[in-house]
């Protein structure tokens, strides 16, 4: 499904982020990225889908290469939802904004109207469709900018720290919802309580590298490991004093 090949990515300042860095990723698995700030795990993601082009390595979703002339091809494969649902909602209404991929590849407005409609059905959503992006909750943006992937039905979906700053209600209801959905996710976050819970695999990423990698339950639990890491055990494992 995904295969990372040595790659490396340096900034144009010169900081170079990402250090021979391999793993790859089944189809159907949720793998969490985790690490400290500034260890590479958004460079990642924003590598997968050629946002950022390795100087070294390479990069396959699905046997197809991430590069220039393959950037169209990769991106309906492989959607990702930002940190900052702002980052992709800009149009003047939610339905405009998870139509706008859709009709960017020339779908009918028949065609986008089917899909939007059944990607807010699942999402429950169709109150918002008409509303302003901007006036939205965080939760809500969240949930739109999610919508505006998923209904290019892609076979890889990449989480930009999918939990940040979302209220415990909705937080659960995202974690729900991320644990059936059936398409392969790559998923960086800070939650280790979220990643311990949906994520089959961690990649513990440290420096620009892969420090540690390993089921879940494995490594998120191993305490000497995190803290070599510079990381906490999840909150659900860390005993109260």
């Amino acid at each position: 499904m995904l295969k990372i090949e040595s790659i490396s990515v340096t900034y144009p300042d010169g900081h170079k982020v990402l250090e021979h860095l391999d793993f790859h990723i089944e189809k159907g698995e949720t793998v969490g990225i985790v690490g400290t700030n500034g260890a590479g795990k958004s460079t990642l993601l924003m590598s997968v889908v050629g946002i950022l082009i390795p100087e070294e390595g390479r990069i396959l979703v699905e046997g197809t290469e991430v590069c220039k002339k393959n950037l169209s091809e990769i991106r309906r494969r492989a959607g990702v939802v930002f940190q900052n649902p702002d980052d992709q909602l800009f149009m003047s209404n939610v339905y405009d904004d998870i139509a706008f991929g859709l009709r960017n590849y020339g779908d009918s407005e028949e065609t986008v109207r089917e899909k939007i409609s059944g990607i807010a059905g699942v999402l429950g959503i169709e109150k918002l469709l008409q509303s302003h992006s901007h006036k939205l909750s965080g939760g809500e943006k969240r949930i739109a900018a999610l919508a505006s992937i998923l209904v290019m039905e892609p076979s890889l979906v990449l989480f930009d720290e999918p939990t940040s700053f979302l209220d415990p209600k909705t937080r659960r209801k995202l974690m729900n919802f991320l644990k059936g959905l059936e398409v392969t996710k790559l998923i960086a976050t800070h939650d280790l309580d979220m990643a311990l819970e949906i994520c089959d695999r961690v990649l513990v990423l440290k420096d620009g590298a892969v420090f540690a990698e390993g089921r879940a339950r494995e490594i998120l639990a191993d305490e000497k490991l995190m803290d070599a890491a510079g990381l906490e055990l999840p909150f659900c494992m860390q005993g109260i004093e």
